[in-house]
This record gives structure tokens, C-alpha cells and sequence, in this order.
């Protein structure tokens, strides 16, 4: 039997102000731009904050499902993402610029501790973002 993969795209361009570029995920915009140091307005969040951004959102939505499909009443699910990455390297300069380890902080509030280990071993078995970049760097998880 051959499995059909989902494809995931999306697509970026500059816009009319240095260090802004206006990304295209299936028909929605979202501005981005590069932090000072590349010369940015730093107004709209980087691309950095991005990837951030994507294994938290992802996190939360793998959390409630699987809290939906184990019949575990959540009232609450937050997580925080933080990544630790030398700048030097996207300046320029000779220093690796990947993820040297990442940290999530999650929230799941009405979980028992038995509970949050079964929506723990869903996360970590279910979310694509956090199977890629765990293969890229370490990532501390700490519930709290």
C-alpha cells in the first residue's frame, strides 16, 4: 500500500521596505521581518520567532486533540518555545547559526500527572514540528 504525503508549502518575497518580506501560506499573508542587526524594521515577528512560533502552535493543537480522543477534560493548554541559536553566524561571521538546543514550557491545566504523561507521549509521537527539529537539537520539555 502506498502512503499519500501531505505537502506543506508556503512562499516568501521581499516587499517595498528593507528587511520586510510578506509570506503566502494557502492565500493568507503574514509580514516578516529581519531583526537590526540584518537591518530590519523589527516590527512583525522574525523568521527565528516563526519556527518558535510554529512548534508552540503545533504543540497546543496536538495537545487538544488528544486530550479530545482520551476523553480528558483540559481546561486549559498553553506552551512557550524559546530556542538558543549564535547570531554571529546569520551576520556573517564563521560561527554555526542552527538551534543548539530548544526549551518548551507546557501547560496543561485539569490534567492529572497521569494524564499528562499520555498527552506528553502524543505530543512528542504526533507533532511533525516537534519530531523534525528534536532530530536537529535538544529540546528540554518541562510541564508545568
Amino acid at each position: 500500500m502506498t502512503v499519500s504525503l501531505a505537502t506543506a508549502s508556503a512562499s516568501g518575497r521581499l516587499s517595498n521596505e528593507p528587511g520586510r518580506a510578506l509570506l503566502a501560506i494557502r492565500g493568507q499573508h503574514v509580514v516578516t521581518d529581519s531583526p537590526p542587526t540584518l537591518g530590519g524594521p523589527n516590527e512583525a515577528a522574525n523568521p527565528v520567532e516563526l519556527l518558535l512560533g510554529a512548534l508552540a502552535a503545533c504543540a497546543t493543537f496536538v495537545f487538544e486533540r488528544a486530550a479530545q480522543e482520551l476523553g480528558i477534560a483540559l481546561q486549559g493548554v498553553s506552551v512557550t518555545a524559546a530556542g538558543d541559536f549564535d547570531p554571529r553566524g546569520v551576520c556573517g561571521e564563521p560561527f554555526d547559526p542552527r538551534f543548539q538546543s530548544f526549551k518548551l514550557r507546557i501547560g496543561l491545566d485539569g490534567a492529572d500527572a497521569a494524564q499528562r504523561e499520555l498527552l506528553l507521549h502524543a505530543f512528542k509521537t504526533r507533532c511533525p514540528v516537534y519530531a523534525t527539529l528534536s532530530r536537529a537539537a535538544p529540546i528540554e520539555i518541562v510541564v508545568a
